[in-house]
C-alpha cells in the first residue's frame, strides 16, 4: 500500500509541475517599440532582404527572473530617433539568416562599463515564410539566444525554444527589388520546457497505478 501511495504521489507531482509550466510559458518578444519606421526591406519576387531595421524593445514574460519590457539600444535609426537595436535578414536559400544586434542596458546585456557594445541578441535561419505586397508574414525558423540574455533571465541554455515567428508590416513592396521601409516588427518565440516529459511520465504512472488497483 505504501509503495502505491508513493507512486501516486510522484505522478501527481509530475502532473502539477507540467500544468504550472504550461500556464507560464517563457516568451521573448522583440518589437519595434518606440523606434518607429526605419531600415530597408526589398523583395525581388522570390526572396526578401531586410537591413538595419530598428528594434526598440523586448518583452520577457514567464521567465524565472527579470520579466518586463526593456529598451533595446544599438546603432539603428528610425522615425522615433536613433540608437536602437538592428534587425537584418535574408531569406535567400544560399544566404539564409536573421540577426538582431543590440544591447539591453537594464539587464546588463551587451554593455561594457555602462556603454553599449552591440552583440548578437538573437541569430537564426528561416525554415519557412510567405511574402505579400505588404511585407513578410508568418515567417518561422530556428534561432539561438545570446548567453548573456539567457543568464539575465536565469534560463538554461540547453532548454530548446519553439520556432521564432516574425511579422513585418511595410508599405507596398515592389517585386523589382526597390527598397521600402519597415513600419513595424514583431519577433517572438516561446521556450519548450522539459517538464513535458514529466507529464507523460506522470500520466503513465497514474494509468499504471489505476490498472494495478483494479486488478487487486
Amino acid at each position: 500500500m505504501l509503495r502505491r501511495l508513493k507512486m501516486l504521489g510522484a505522478a501527481a507531482v509530475a502532473v502539477v509541475l507540467m500544468a504550472g509550466s504550461a500556464q507560464a510559458a517563457t516568451v521573448i518578444d522583440f518589437t519595434t517599440g518606440l523606434a518607429g519606421e526605419g531600415g530597408t526591406i526589398s523583395w525581388d519576387g522570390t526572396n526578401l532582404i531586410g537591413s538595419n531595421i530598428p528594434i526598440g524593445a523586448v518583452t520577457i514574460a514567464g521567465a524565472p527572473a527579470n520579466n518586463g519590457v526593456f529598451m533595446v539600444s544599438g546603432t539603428a535609426s528610425g522615425s522615433g530617433g536613433s540608437g536602437f537595436g538592428s534587425l537584418d535578414f535574408d531569406t535567400n536559400a544560399d544566404n539564409n539568416f536573421i540577426n538582431i544586434m543590440g544591447c539591453i542596458g537594464d539587464l546588463g546585456v551587451g554593455t561594457d562599463s555602462g556603454s553599449c557594445q552591440p552583440i548578437a541578441l538573437m541569430s537564426g535561419t528561416f525554415e519557412g515564410w510567405t511574402a505579400t505586397g505588404n511585407g513578410l508574414l508568418n515567417a518561422f525558423g530556428f534561432d539561438t539566444k545570446n548567453q548573456e540574455l539567457l543568464d539575465a533571465i536565469e534560463w538554461p541554455a540547453e532548454i530548446p525554444w519553439e520556432f521564432f515567428g516574425v511579422a513585418i508590416a511595410t508599405g507596398t513592396l515592389s517585386p523589382d527589388g526597390t527598397p521600402g521601409a519597415v513600419i513595424s516588427t514583431d519577433i517572438k518565440n516561446t521556450a519548450v520546457p522539459e517538464p513535458a516529459t514529466m507529464m507523460l511520465l506522470g500520466t503513465g504512472l497514474l494509468a499504471a497505478f489505476r490498472a494495478r488497483r483494479r486488478q487487486a
